[in-house]
């Protein structure tokens, strides 16, 4: 089987290094690789490098100038591939917008609030649209090395916002690309995917939790009506959900390795020892 991914970043390349050497072929796009792609023009020989592609992997963020860079430039070329058996949509769970810290799952009206959860749900519904093999996954926020809080903490740079029953889902890499892979491997398109642990969460329990393993003092709290913030940061407080993983855990036969940050960021610390 032969991979191609539309964007080799943090989570496609963890993907691919974990597929079978003997099983699978892949190849991808970065801004500033042989395969170039960043979303101002088209991938240069593009029909040569899908050749024999059975798996097109998309996790390019939508922008506002097309919607999503892939769909606009390409969906042709992958509509006309015959080798094709599998399309997988790395979205957001932003898309379900705010449910006053109520469960989600794929099945609830998505109406989302912000501009980045709007631009997700009209590029989902492009793929979904299009005659094509197409899966979403929904995808929680991601942590896993290089990737986490863990620094930050032992550096003194986390900053600690409190809002009382603001529920967070997140999701660790291994897992996510675990949950992936099962799905390229037994492809059922038109299926959404909540790819997310077992516990939502505050993000300030998880630096409560940091600072008590790591025994340091717990990190002073602020009020998050008194907090100055960010706007990116205003708007990830404004929405409150709690995103339910049974259904894709029924269809995929899957089960995270680590079903809550505890166990998750437990791991990353063994493996900074």
């Amino acid at each position: 089987m032969k991979l191609f991914c539309f964007g080799l970043g943090y989570t496609a390349s963890h993907l691919v290094r974990k597929l079978s050497p003997s099983s699978w072929q892949y190849s991808g796009t970065k801004t500033k690789e042989a395969i170039r792609f960043d979303s101002t023009g088209p991938v240069s020989q593009i029909r040569t490098h899908l050749k024999g592609v059975t798996h097109v992997l998309i996790s390019i963020p939508p922008n506002k100038m097309h919607i999503d860079s892939t769909f606009h430039y390409h969906a042709n070329e992958l509509q006309n591939l015959p080798s094709l058996k599998w399309v997988g949509y790395l979205s957001a769970t932003s898309v379900y917008g705010d449910w006053g810290g109520d469960w989600v799952d794929e099945n609830t009206e998505v109406r989302p609030s912000t501009n980045r959860g709007k631009l997700r749900r009209e590029a989902e519904k492009l793929w979904q649209d299009a005659d094509l093999p197409t899966h979403i996954f929904r995808l929680g926020g991601i942590y896993g090395p290089e990737r986490n809080q863990i620094n930050n903490v032992k550096t003194g740079r986390s900053r600690k916002i409190i809002k009382k029953n603001h529920y967070f889902s997140r999701i660790h890499v291994d897992d996510l690309c675990d949950a992936v892979i099962k799905s390229m491997e037994n492809p059922s398109p038109g299926s959404i995917y909540n790819l997310v642990d077992d516990l939502p969460a505050p993000a300030s329990d998880i630096l409560d939790y940091l600072c008590d393993i790591l025994n340091r003092p717990r990190i002073r709290g602020v009020r998050y009506k008194k907090a100055e913030l960010s706007d990116g940061l205003r708007k990830f407080y404004a929405e409150n959900r709690r995103v339910n993983n049974k259904l894709t855990k029924e269809a995929l036969d899957w089960e995270p390795k680590y079903p809550n940050f505890r166990e998750g960021y437990l791991e990353l610390l063994r493996k900074l020892d």
